[in-house]
């Protein structure tokens, strides 16, 4: 079976790429290097440029260079949905249902990739092994709280609670978003400017060290990208402060011509150097200032 999910470096090209398209640049002669992440020759009409990119993940509960409280959660229920993926295929009477998990506060899971995949692998079986055990119908939502999970050990010893619904009994597609972890997909999402700060910061005293090559321009992309709640920045609220002093300094000595914050999921995005006060949306009717 082809491999569900993106590398961090197939991740960093598509969000570029992604990006850049929402600017309606073309996109030639790319390379990725790392150091920075892209190095592309952007077109647009007549006009060519060679543009280096580097690019950051946006987390608003923690600092740039701190692992995200919710990080270790996200990695290993994308290992639990990759083994639910190969579960469904041969179970069509599975699709129509949908499943939100919630994940034990306490939890401790293992550092090791081969003991994770193995703990994601024997928790999907017995959540399949739940819910065929457990009939729902169309319409109807179910709710069940640890002490209903007696004869199932991995979720004794995992789960506080399991939501089930079935929304149709039509042979619909199976796919990841059916069965969610409510630790990472829901709660307050706000953007926080510290953590815009502390990333421009760090990249600041890392570009001194990178090959920037041929690069006409040296663009640092900060990309608020949905991998889990902390990853969201939320709609262009008013009461953010895009002139605040360190902000502005950060980017004025910056080795970066051109610095750009990106909410993918909300398709808005701000220019931070060269400061733009005006907050871009990727369709042009819903421009607004902020």
């Amino acid at each position: 079976m082809p491999r569900i999910y993106r590398t961090q470096q197939e991740c960093e090209q598509f969000l570029i790429r992604e990006f850049l398209d929402h600017l309606s640049y073309r996109i030639s002669n790319p390379k990725w290097p790392d150091r920075p992440d892209a190095l592309l020759t952007l077109s647009k009409g007549r006009k060519r440029k060679r543009v280096a990119i580097e690019h950051t993940k946006y987390f608003n509960d923690t600092v740039a260079g701190c692992r995200s409280p919710l990080t270790p959660i996200d990695e290993f229920w994308k290992l639990v949905e990759a083994s639910l993926i190969r579960r469904f295929s041969h179970r069509k009477h599975l699709t129509g249902i949908s499943a939100t998990v919630e994940i034990k506060s306490d939890i401790s899971l293992p550092n090791k990739l081969a003991r994770q995949k193995d703990l994601a692998r024997q928790l999907a079986k017995e959540l399949v092994n739940f819910v065929e055990a457990h009939q729902v119908r169309k319409s109807q939502h179910l709710r069940f709280h640890c002490r209903d999970f007696n004869g199932y050990p991995m979720l004794v010893s995992m789960l506080s609670r399991l939501w089930l619904s079935r929304w149709t009994d039509d042979a619909v597609p199976a796919f990841r978003g059916h069965w969610i972890c409510s630790n990472i997909t829901s709660g307050g999402i706000c953007l926080d400017l510290e953590y815009i700060k502390s990333a421009i910061k760090k990249k600041n005293e890392k570009a001194t060290k990178y090959n920037w090559g041929n690069a006409n321009e040296k663009w640092l992309l900060i990309a608020a990208s949905d991998g889990n709640l902390s990853n969201e920045a939320g709609p262009a609220i008013k009461n953010v402060n895009w002139a605040d002093p360190e902000l502005l300094d950060l980017c004025c000595e910056s080795l970066f011509d051109r610095i750009v914050f990106w909410e993918r999921i909300r398709c808005w995005y701000k220019w931070l150097k060269p400061s733009e006060k005006v907050v871009q949306y990727k369709d042009p009717y819903i421009n607004r200032t902020r």
